[in-house]
Order: C-alpha cells, then structure tokens, then sequence
C-alpha cells in the first residue's frame, strides 16, 4: 500500500467497501462450501461431502448454482461497510502506532479486525446460515434467502442472535489478520531489498496477498471450525448443541478426532487467499487514483 499518504476515515471506507464488494461476490461460492464442510461432523443428519470437489459437484447437481449464491442481497448490503471499517481502522493504526515492524503490522490487523466486526459478525451469521439451508434436514424458520434468515434471527433469538460466537470470532479474526499483515510486511520487506517496488505492480500485491492470506487462513482453521459452528448453532439447537466454545471444542475432537479442526480448509484458502488478493491491491488501486487524480495508474505487469 501507499505508505506515505494518509487519507480521510470517510475515503478509506468508501473504497474499502467498493473493493470488497468485489472480492466478496467472487469468493461466495467458496464460503458456502467451506461452511458446510466446517459443520458436517455434527451430526449425521447433515449432508456430508468428502472433499471440495465432492461439495461443488453435490451441491451443485442437487441444489442448483443458486445455492452458491444465497446470502448474496445480505452481502451486498453489508460488505461495503465492514470493509470499509476494516481499512479505516488499518489507515488509523497505521497513522498512529505506525508500520513496517512484526509488532506494528500486526497491530494493523488487529485493529482493522476490531473495528470491521461491527458489520462483520452479522453478516457472517446470516451468510453462514444461508450456507447451510440446503445441508440441513430441519432447522428452525428459513434461510432460504438472507431477507429470510434476517427474520428468521430476529423472531427466534432476537438482535442478540446477530452476535452469536462474538469472542470466537475475534480469536479466529483477529490473529488471522494480525498474521496476514505481518506475513505481507516480510514479503514487501524483503522485496523492497531487491529493489521491488511492489505499490506499483498490482499482480505481485495479488500473490503477495493471497500467499499472505493462506499462511493465516490454514493457521486460523481449528477455531474457525469452533466459531462457525457455534455461529450457526440457532438453526437447529438439537445439531449444534454446544454451550459454549470449549463444549464445542471438546465434543468435537472426542466425536470426530482431530483431523475435523482442519475441516474446510480448501474452502477457506479459496475464500480468503483470493478475496484477500483481489480486496486489498484493488484498494491500493483505488486509494492510488483517489490521491491522485485520474493519472497514475498502476502497472498491470507482474
């Protein structure tokens, strides 16, 4: 990103949402496989895919394309102001606490994530149970569409139910982006000391970012695995029948081993390696022709 210029809270959230937007309308297929694959041990009820593959195939020719896409009305209502906050809040860290170091650029993360949660757990709530209307044999109310499931919440659980899991998801986001942007800070650093000047090269903050965005998703999956179930738990209270974070966890390992802290972690490196490649060097794109008038733009070539 372009380190030297600050820009106003309001331009940063206006970009951040345009950016993420885009990212969130590609990436959505992904999500909803890697949500129902995170929740499939819970029960035997629940439709069980054996790989990603299987899940697209499966969903696809019992389902429909559509199913992809449920949750999309809430995302594009939604995603523009969580993305927002989150690049408001990393250009507030970054104007005062500063970057470049491990520490900082976590903290850059960090910050980010704490302010874009606001927006960003309910829209995960809702998005999540759409992921899951076509897995489960019962649930409670429809989520056939996320104006369904906004009604379906709020008559059974109320405006609590749209903070559903709210310390699990900062302990999956919150380290996931404090790792991510220190992970991007080593590979700036290191290419800017052989001359690299990454800002002005938009396909290598695409690889830069995706591989940023990989090492944090595969670090972060086991409580993801926790925190998406315990999300999701209003559908069906009999499925998901946790009590909290450690019973979720607990259950989960005795029930299904080890192996299922890992479940969905093809869907989430689909989810967040491109939706983090495509978000955050669209919006240095962005953040660059908005200081500068309509001149400038980036180079393309790698």
């Amino acid at each position: 990103m372009d380190e030297q210029q600050p820009i106003s809270p309001v331009t940063s959230v206006l970009l951040g949402g345009a950016a993420g937007s885009i990212a969130e309308v590609v990436v959505l297929p992904a999500l909803v496989v890697r949500t129902r694959m995170m929740v499939q041990g819970a029960d035997r009820s629940l439709t069980a895919y054996s790989s990603f593959g299987d899940a697209i195939r499966t969903i696809y020719r019992t389902e429909g394309v559509g199913a992809f896409y449920k949750g999309l009305g809430l995302n594009v209502l939604f995603t523009p102001l969580a993305r927002g906050l989150y690049m408001a809040g990393a250009e507030l860290s970054k104007e005062t606490l500063g970057e470049g170091t491990a520490l900082t650029d976590f903290a850059v993360g960090m910050n980010a994530q704490l302010l874009a949660s606001i927006a960003y757990i309910p829209r995960d709530i809702v998005v999540e149970r759409c992921a899951i209307d076509g897995q489960l044999k019962s649930q409670v109310g429809s989520t056939a569409s996320s104006a369904a499931a906004l009604r379906t919440i709020l008559s059974a659980e109320g405006l609590a139910g749209f903070y559903r899991a709210f310390l699990p998801h900062q302990l999956v986001w919150v380290p996931f982006n404090g790792i991510f942007f220190a992970a991007l800070g080593k590979l700036k650093e290191a290419e800017a000391a052989l001359g690299v000047k990454t800002e002005e090269r938009y396909l290598l903050g695409v690889a830069n970012t995706f591989a940023s965005a990989g090492v944090a998703a595969a670090a972060t999956n086991p409580i993801d695995v926790v925190k998406t179930r315990l999300q999701v738990a209003g559908a069906n209270p009999d499925v998901f029948s946790y009590r909290g974070p450690i019973d979720c966890l607990a259950k989960l390992i005795r029930a299904e081993g080890p192996a299922a802290l890992f479940a969905g972690l093809v869907g989430r490196f689909l989810y967040a390696g491109p939706g983090f490649a495509i978000f955050l060097p669209t919006y240095d794109v962005l953040k660059r022709l908005a200081l500068s008038g309509a001149g400038g733009a980036p180079r393309l070539g790698g």
